[in-house]
């Protein structure tokens, strides 16, 4: 939009607010509702994991066992597990707990969670003329 020449939704220091609140929102509900242990035995190596990709705990396994993956996005890049629709908010977490436990490492969630928060720009502003607007 703001390529076109409108501004852009809400100002960069806005929607970080706005996601650390959602943070502390999700923190909450897994505080209290959080997942039990164990849940990983359950898990064939055909469960789907990513319903996006159709990555399945199998080959996310695989992308540590046989492809030397050692943290969340290396197996995100080699698996595509949260390279769909969702961008890994549904199955992130399945993918992260999967990695450390093939991993024998605690679970990071920072490679799946911590994304940065892009701020659109003019394609005038972007090639360095700041009094274009956008519009001819």
């Amino acid at each position: 939009a703001t390529a076109a020449g409108t501004a852009p939704a809400a100002p960069p220091g806005r929607l970080l607010r706005r996601r650390r609140a959602l943070r502390r929102f999700a923190a909450a509900m897994h505080a209290v509702h959080p997942v039990r242990d164990g849940w990983q035995t359950w898990l064939g190596d055909d469960t789907l994991v990513c319903r996006c990709e159709e990555v399945t705990a199998g080959e996310v396994r695989a992308a540590v066992d046989e492809l030397g993956a050692t943290d969340p996005r290396t197996v995100k890049l080699l698996s595509r597990a949260g390279m769909g629709w969702c961008q890994g908010r549904v199955c992130g977490y399945a993918t992260a707990c999967l990695t450390a436990s093939a991993t024998g490492s605690a679970p990071d969630l920072r490679g799946v969670s911590e994304r940065p928060i892009a701020a659109p720009i003019s394609l005038g502003r972007l090639a360095g003329d700041a009094g274009h607007t956008g519009q001819q």
